[in-house]
């Protein structure tokens, strides 16, 4: 009797651990998968670096994690995969579209704060990086990294574009982000609300006159083939988030969680690599399409900063952020 009740006593300690070690062993045999979209097309900077990151992360994780990419807007415009990946229809973005995801990220395109895409970086790598991303969460966004989505030139139809003057009432197609709409608004343009699909016909069409893109995006999406004039501006550098559902982030396990940032990581120094190795190509690539450039002077470069101003001023007034987190960011972006 005493061997039965002691054989039961064991029974009963061992089983936990039994039961805990089952769990953990049907927990390494589930897989996962990922479905990501984005707007670019399959040449693009950003398709060819998520395809890095897909490699990574289904080689790492065993198989465990796998990921499929939707390029070119497949899974709809910028606006309607966001919300699809808010709801968890679709469980990974990279892309624009930067209030839908957070507010927070309007800091990042104040214009003409980032000298360098090294500068960008550095606050994407910051602490003040790490709580802008965080914010996210609230929108039921995990926020894995933020890279470079490119410094930005103005293209037209109308006329060459050397001082704000000549901005004025042209018809400029944006993304629905506020802080292009202003700082067109304070050149004197005209912001029309385009989708980055939709783009290349509505200037074909003169459903716009211009747009404004890094020159990697104008190259992927052959607007030089609709475009007559260039001026090399660099007023803006967008970041590049790589999103992830929050609710299905927190339910993967913890190792392929790790291993989903690393890749998210990965996809952003890559993606940095290519875009700045290859804007030589893509200007090179407009220019031969037969697009005029102009590059300001340092004087005319000057009416430009001082015309967009006021942006700074409308988004502190807005509660988007404050001006301490402005001068925090000047100052990470300040260090040697």
């Amino acid at each position: 009797m005493k061997k039965m009740v002691l054989m039961l006593l064991c029974l009963l300690l061992v089983m936990p651990s039994l039961i805990a070690q089952g769990a953990v062993e049907e927990e390494a045999k589930q897989t996962f998968v990922m479905k990501l979209g984005h707007a670019s097309t399959t040449e693009s900077t950003r398709h060819k670096a998520l395809l890095e990151m897909e490699k990574y992360v289904e080689e790492k994780s065993g198989g465990r994690l796998q990921v499929e990419i939707y390029p070119g807007a497949q899974l709809g415009d910028e606006t309607a995969m966001i919300e699809s990946m808010k709801m968890g229809t679709q469980e990974a973005f990279v892309g624009g579209v930067f209030a839908s995801q957070t507010p927070m990220l309007e800091i990042y395109l104040m214009p003409f704060f980032f000298p360098t895409q090294s500068d960008l970086m550095k606050v994407s790598r910051s602490a003040l990086g790490d709580r802008i991303r965080a914010t996210a969460e609230k929108y039921n966004i995990k926020m894995l990294a933020v890279g470079d989505g490119g410094s930005r030139q103005i293209t037209n139809n109308i006329r060459p574009v050397r001082t704000p003057a000549d901005m004025k009432g042209l018809k400029i197609r944006t993304p629905p982000l506020e802080s292009i709409i202003k700082a067109m608004e304070a050149l004197g343009a005209s912001a029309v609300s385009i989708p980055y699909g939709d783009t290349y016909m509505a200037l074909k069409t003169n459903v716009a006159d211009g747009q404004e893109n890094p020159l990697a995006n104008i190259g992927d999406m052959k607007f030089q083939e609709v475009q007559k004039y260039m001026t090399m501006i660099d007023y803006q550098f967008h970041p590049e988030p790589f999103d992830v559902n929050l609710d299905f982030f927190n339910s993967l396990p913890v190792d392929l969680q790790e291993i989903l940032e690393e890749g998210a990581w990965l996809y952003t120094d890559k993606q940095n690599e290519l875009r700045q190795n290859l804007n030589d190509y893509y200007y090179n690539m407009i220019v031969s399409a037969g697009v005029q450039v102009y590059v300001p002077n340092d004087a005319e470069r000057k009416l430009f900063i001082d015309a967009m101003k006021p942006v700074y001023d409308h988004f502190v007034k807005k509660g988007i952020f404050t001006q301490a987190d402005l001068d925090e960011m000047r100052r990470i972006v300040a260090q040697k």
